[in-house]
Formats: structure tokens, C-alpha cells, sequence
């Protein structure tokens, strides 16, 4: 009789466990545990949390990889199934050293994370030359100009942040449209929205859009196939260029204004609060 397979174990912050041959394998934004199950002495449910309960020998600690904000269904559901498998595991020694087996990957950043937090660098700095120019100005003598100086600063921020956003989408879209492979995905039967595409090394990718038709044009950099995008026609690339300029030229323009303004808070405060 053969056990059906365990679900998917999708835990907070974006981590998952799952079962993938003969290995259970851990996956969180920034590493990969490769779990086999010749180490793993027993799954653990405990409400929104699953562990991993590695074999040690006698008197031993035994080590424990664990996930939480699981659902409790799906993790009850997840350690039946794997618990049911353990004991048919070729080579399982409950006696061994569990953690000379596991194998740990560091992931490097993706390029959404990678963007994004370029993106947060910029925001935070800016943030920060608000609360400087508040501080300097209100110290000034005219603690009246703050209410004008924050919310101004707040709108510079947002600007800078939408328009990095949006000129780092740009470049993304016209270097994969230019120097990466364009191809064609096929829709999968039944399953609308999700696109099929193969790489050079002819391993099988998905992409989802809801753009309609059996297929759709992508692009993707042949270095990374997974780093895909859709062609937009060029006006909607150029208005994104556009918009994109057009917010980070006001930022910037707010940025010098708000150096400025503290600048002249601190070398003559007087300016600020006439009484120069």
C-alpha cells in the first residue's frame, strides 16, 4: 500500500517544509537544510509548529529544526504521513548522529530583495534628512515650519521610493528585452494564469500572468532563466521611464531643498524665524 504524499508545510516568514524524495527539505528566505530521512528520528505536530527531530545516540541531545505559524491541520497532516514513511527508510539508524547528515545551503539574495533593499536604503536615508531638517529648524525658533518641513518630507520619500521603484523595473525589462532570450510560454491545460517556458538547459520554468491566450512572449537572461519578465508594448515601458524620471527629479529637488533648509538653520537661524 502506498502512503499518499505529505502536503506542504508553509510556516511564517515565508518558510516551507516539504518532502522531496527521500529527504525532508527546509527552506527560509536565506538558507536551505536538506534534511535526509535516514536522520530523522520523528516529526513533531504541536499546533502551528512542526520539528524535525533529528536521531542521536543514547543519552544524547537530540537536535530539533523547527517551523512555525503552520497551519495545525497541515502540520498534524504532515508528521502522519512522514512518521508513516520513516520506519521503511534504507540505512535509518535511530542510534546515529542525525546532524552529520544534514546538509545547510546559505541562499544568496534574490533580485526582488536585493532591489527592495536598495529601495529601503534611500527611503531611510531620506527619512533621515526629514528628521534632521525638523529637528534643525525647529531649534531654529520656528517650531511652526516642522508641520510644513514633515509632511513635505513624507511626500519626498514616497516620491523617491515609487520612482527608484519604477526606473529599477524599467531597467530590469529593457536589459532582459534587449540582450536576454525571448520565447514563447504555453499555458497549462486547466490551470489559467500559470505559462510554461524551457531554458537552455531544458528545464521546464513557470511564469503566471493573467494576460489570456494559449501563450505569451517572455524574456528571460540566459545566465538566470528564472529571471523572467513580460514584454510590455514600448508606450507603456516609456511611461514607466517617464514616471519614474519625473519622481526621483522632484525627490531630489526636495532632497537639495531640505539640505538646504538646514544648512541655513544652523548657520543663521535667524533667517527662519525673522528675526534677522
Amino acid at each position: 500500500m502506498t502512503t499518499p504524499s505529505p502536503p506542504v508545510v508553509q510556516g511564517s516568514r515565508s518558510s516551507t517544509l516539504q518532502l522531496e524524495g527521500d529527504a525532508l527539505v527546509l527552506r527560509r528566505p536565506h538558507e536551505e537544510v536538506l534534511i535526509p530521512l535516514a536522520a530523522v528520528e520523528r516529526i513533531r505536530a504541536e499546533g502551528r509548529s512542526v520539528g524535525v527531530e533529528l536521531t542521536a545516540p543514547a543519552g544524547a541531545t537530540r537536535y530539533v529544526h523547527r517551523i512555525d505559524g503552520a497551519s495545525p491541520a497541515g502540520a498534524a497532516l504532515f508528521a502522519e504521513r512522514v512518521n508513516a514513511v520513516l520506519p521503511r527508510t534504507p540505512g535509518r539508524d535511530t542510534a546515529a548522529d542525525g546532524t552529520a547528515l544534514v546538509e545547510t545551503r546559505t541562499l544568496p539574495l534574490t533580485r526582488r530583495a536585493r532591489k527592495l533593499r536598495r529601495i529601503g536604503w534611500l527611503s531611510g536615508g531620506a527619512l533621515g534628512l526629514v528628521v534632521l531638517a525638523s529637528v534643525a529648524v525647529a531649534a531654529s525658533g520656528d517650531p511652526a515650519a516642522v508641520i510644513a518641513v514633515v509632511p513635505a518630507g513624507l511626500v519626498m520619500t514616497a516620491a523617491l521610493a515609487v520612482g527608484a521603484n519604477a526606473l529599477a523595473n524599467w531597467y530590469r525589462e529593457r536589459r532582459l528585452v534587449r540582450h536576454g532570450i525571448t520565447d514563447f510560454a504555453a499555458e497549462v491545460p486547466g490551470r489559467p494564469g500559470m505559462y510554461l517556458y524551457t531554458d537552455p538547459a531544458g528545464r521546464i520554468r513557470h511564469v503566471f500572468t493573467w494576460a489570456g491566450g494559449i501563450a505569451v512572449k517572455v524574456s528571460y537572461d540566459p545566465a538566470d532563466p528564472g529571471d523572467v519578465v513580460l514584454p510590455r508594448a514600448a508606450l507603456f515601458r516609456r511611461g514607466e521611464l517617464a514616471l519614474g524620471l519625473l519622481l526621483v527629479c522632484l525627490a531630489l529637488l526636495g532632497v537639495a531643498g531640505l539640505i538646504a533648509l538646514t544648512v541655513l538653520a544652523f548657520t543663521d537661524p535667524g533667517a527662519l524665524s525673522g528675526t534677522t
